[in-house]
């Protein structure tokens, strides 16, 4: 390890303090790390929002042995921190030779293999120590954390408070993989979170991988760190993980880990635009369904609203049956009195299955609403007309919204909410 001492690296015999000498030990191993046989390979990671490349993670690969066995027989050597700053110390001295154009350096992402923090080496320091060795400032680095593989928690938040106040970018690796722990997001409070492959994989033929990821990224923004998909191959992955509001993407579409000679940084900006005007043109078109979603909706409820204009309450139950046919997307009507006291029966959409559970079943005459958000929405606001979020009904178990109109019978003087639910699509975008 001449040359990191020539760099004034701390001493690499630091990280064998604590092994323990009998457990058994691997030739090719051993012979890995006294001879350096490691190379480094990286991945872009880009912005389609800034039409960048703005990063590149760094990831290690052993000339002599297999990666998965690397890290098997450092495990079971017992020198596991010694591998993983050997791969770290390569990843930065290869990182500090590439040559960029003025002002697109992009960020150098580097795995931490976060088990070591429940070995002890919190505090050391050597990480800060092998960046500046290297010739590079801590804003250049982003820790990639994978937080699921450390038992204690109050260490590995030492050590992200620690690094973070140093200056260093952190992301949290794999989430949604496994036994990754979501409460640990709020608890981290890291810059990143990147999506495992296997949540972004068919993503765009996915509903609830979808909900997932549309999900975390709602946690991201609410605690500030931005979300990054990993492991997009296709067209409809990449549209797909942008639409849901990863703001960072990467993969095997945009491009495989490269050899520093190999990596082409600038190649990477006309596959970057098409993807970005693409993801135009798909949020233009889920605009453009919204917005006539809603007026049919719109347009369903004026129509419901006619009809029970015209009769006596006797035939409100019969107008309600009858709007059932205006549309194939509604499950079912109901109206309410000025109080939220159900005044008809529930009318069913033919062919609407009911989940046989005693939880689900449409609500009946008499029944009060007056703590439904498509009630209280109305009486208490002064609106005329009130669309909800989708939810899970209580009449079916489906997934649907609620239209909920204000009307005034002009028959009888008396004041009614009609409510419409609509099943909600089980895709999130536009077809075509």
């Amino acid at each position: 390890m001449a040359a990191m001492r020539n760099r004034t690296l701390p001493d690499i015999g630091r990280i064998r303090a604590g092994r323990q000498d009998e457990l058994p030990r691997s030739d090719a191993l051993q012979h890995l790390l006294d001879h350096q046989e490691l190379d480094t390979v990286f991945q872009p990671i880009l912005s389609l929002r800034h039409q960048s490349v703005v990063g590149i993670e760094a990831l290690a690969r052993p000339r002599t042995m297999g990666l998965v066995q690397m890290f098997l027989e450092a495990e079971t050597t017992g020198r596991m921190l010694e591998v993983d700053r050997l791969c770290r110390w390569m990843a930065l001295e290869t990182y500090r030779r590439l040559r960029f154009e003025p002002g697109c350096r992009p960020l150098l992402f580097l795995n931490f293999e976060a088990s070591v923090i429940d070995r002890g080496v919190l505090g050391s320091g050597w990480l800060l120590e092998a960046v500046q060795a290297a010739g590079l400032e801590p804003g250049d680095v982003v820790i990639e954390v994978n937080e699921s593989r450390v038992l204690d928690l109050e260490a590995l938040r030492a050590f992200v408070d620690d690094y973070r106040q140093h200056g260093f970018l952190i992301a949290l690796d794999d989430l949604g993989a496994g036994d990754s722990n979501l409460p640990r997001i709020a608890q981290l409070r890291p810059h990143i979170i990147k999506l495992d492959r296997h949540l972004v994989a068919h993503v765009d033929r996915d509903f609830f991988k979808q909900e997932t990821i549309k999900s975390l990224v709602n946690l991201s923004r609410s605690i500030g760190c931005m979300v990054l998909a990993e492991g997009v191959e296709t067209h409809a992955e990449v549209d797909t993980c942008a639409s849901l509001g990863a703001e960072l993407l990467q993969g095997f579409f945009f491009a495989r880990p490269r050899k520093p000679d190999q990596l082409d940084l600038p190649g990477l900006l006309e596959p970057l635009a098409e993807a970005t005007r693409r993801q135009r043109v798909h949020a233009t078109r889920a605009l453009k369904a919204r917005r006539q979603q809603s007026l049919d909706l719109h347009r369903i409820a004026q129509k419901g609203c006619a009809s029970l204009q015209k009769v006596q309450r006797q035939g409100f139950d019969q107008a309600l049956r009858d709007l059932l046919s205006a549309d194939q997307g509604i499950e079912a009507t109901y109206l309410l009195d000025e109080r939220g006291i159900q005044v008809s029966e529930t009318h069913m959409a033919p062919g609407i299955n009911v989940m046989s559970s005693r939880l689900f079943e449409p609500a009946r005459r008499g029944s009060d609403h007056s703590f439904k958000e498509y009630f209280f929405s109305l009486a208490d606001t002064g609106l005329t007309r009130y669309t909800t979020n989708s939810y899970i009904s209580l009449a079916t178990g489906h997934s649907c919204r609620t239209v909920a109109v204000l009307l005034r019978h002009g028959l009888t003087a008396a004041n009614y909410v009609l409510c419409i639910d609509f099943l909600t699509p089980t895709s999130l975008f536009p077809q075509g």
